[in-house]
């Protein structure tokens, strides 16, 4: 049976059919950690675990690749992706003395997978990569070709390989318009959160 199986594995046609029927009949809602009905998903997509995957009001990705065998990829409210979005929640682990692709996950340290969590009302270019542990921040924007590789503010246009701010959206008196007219006054930032993410970001070039 083992023989017949990586027979199987190495026919590239079959492969290939396989990929094609997983990545447009294989995503199914109810499996998912949380899809809201309003979450708009676009094939082929690829998940790994899509219980660890949770797509919440509003929420678009199109043709994903979702890497996340132990970490969660979170999407909330109103955020999405242009084609191409890869997430990636973890990584191969190196041991002295062993090939890297005969270590189980079983192996890997504690940790060493973590979430990806993209906030409200983020938009995502093409082909934007998002590596373990990144956050990205409310109202955000990723430019096209992004590699997200830690943490990025709130309200900041973020591109490059890594990514890095380039310039925030609004003033500090048009983000808190924008979020008076959006969020209740317990979900906004303040004034002062606000001041604080503008001096502590390092813009590109600055």
């Amino acid at each position: 049976m083992g023989k017949i199986r990586n027979i199987l594995k190495r026919n590239t046609v079959l492969r290939g059919l396989k990929s094609l029927y997983v990545g447009y009949f294989g995503i199914r809602r109810r499996k998912f950690g949380h899809c809201d009905p309003t979450a708009t998903i676009i094939p082929p997509c690829y998940i790994t675990r899509q219980n660890n995957v949770f797509l919440y009001e509003d929420t678009k990705i199109e043709h994903a690749h979702i890497l996340n065998r132990n970490g969660k990829f979170i999407m909330k409210q109103h955020s999405a992706a242009s084609v191409g979005l890869h997430v990636v929640t973890g990584s191969h682990v190196m041991i002295k003395g062993r090939f890297y692709r005969s270590v189980t996950e079983a192996e890997k340290p504690e940790g060493y997978d973590k979430d990806v969590v993209v906030e409200e009302d983020v938009w995502i270019g093409m082909n934007v990569t998002l590596t373990a542990g990144v956050t990205v921040g409310r109202g955000s924007t990723l430019a096209t070709g992004a590699v997200v590789t830690r943490d990025i503010p709130p309200y900041c246009v973020a591109g490059g390989i890594p990514a890095k701010p380039l310039k925030f959206k609004w003033t500090i008196d048009e983000i808190l318009e924008h979020e008076a007219a959006l969020y209740p006054e317990d979900q906004r930032f303040t004034r002062a959160q606000l001041e604080k993410i503008f001096e502590e970001t390092k813009l590109k070039g600055k």
